[in-house]
């Protein structure tokens, strides 16, 4: 069965970095709009037939009933393999790489890989099972990024993590209880940040695989951002780093 990619600049970065659609779908009544023209440009040049559909019939594809009158049907989404990636920043003196420590919600995971792309990462790593998988939802969370990301899924996260320490990158997890804060934490060079769970945050043994624990400062009265945020404010610090 094809993924379903919904939403405009979802499906627009899809067709920018050559995805592989069967069709799209675009709702009877669009009003003009320069991406809805360079949507269907490129579907042109790429002889992806593009067809109307009824507002209803868009309704029923979509996950959370957000497509904005676009849905195109791709090919199921391909994971990278870790070895790829490690290939691919070999000999580099900096890298990114986030890994979810069994993260479900797919809304956060499309988050993480938007914010992860924006800030140049390379890669996000998810576990095979418990946690949520690439799909129309995390398409649409991650503005399209999903088209331009690698996002490796594993069997096991801690075995993982002992691979990417083997790479020579430096491993920290976020935990509002590590004993070094954003400021001072080793966020710069060939960096793996580790985030867990909603709710329950790292598992022990994902914990004590971690080189360091990192906590984010709060000056308010909840003790703690979401996984997605959190993800951003540390990936924009290992930005920062290398101003």
């Amino acid at each position: 069965m094809p993924d379903v990619i919904e939403g405009r600049n979802a499906v627009l970065e899809a067709l920018r970095s050559g995805v592989r659609l069967e069709r799209v779908l675009l709702a009877d009544g669009l009003k003009p709009n320069p991406v809805l023209d360079e949507i269907r440009g490129l579907a042109a040049k790429a002889d992806i037939p593009v067809e109307r559909a009824r507002r209803d019939e868009l309704d029923g594809l979509s996950a959370r009933g957000a497509h904005q009158g676009v849905i195109a049907a791709a090919a199921p989404f391909v994971y990278a393999e870790l070895t790829d990636v490690l290939s691919a920043i070999a000999g580099r003196p900096r890298a990114l790489v986030v890994v979810l420590d069994h993260v479900t919600d797919p809304g956060n995971l499309g988050a993480i890989i938007r914010s992860v792309e924006v800030a140049g990462g390379d890669a996000v790593v998810i576990p095979r099972d418990r946690a949520a998988a690439v799909g129309p939802v995390v398409h649409k969370a991650s503005a399209g990024a999903t088209a331009h990301l690698p996002v490796v899924r594993v069997s096991n996260i801690a075995q993982a993590i002992a691979i990417l320490k083997d790479a020579d990158v430096w491993v920290g997890g976020a935990d509002e209880r590590g004993e070094v804060d954003l400021w001072d934490a080793p966020l710069d060079g060939r960096c793996a940040l580790v985030l867990g769970a909603e709710g329950s945050g790292l598992s022990r043994l994902v914990r004590e695989r971690c080189d360091f624990l990192v906590s984010i400062p709060v000056a308010g009265r909840v003790s703690s951002l979401n996984v997605a945020q959190a993800a951003s404010v540390l990936a924009f610090e290992w930005v920062r780093r290398h101003r």
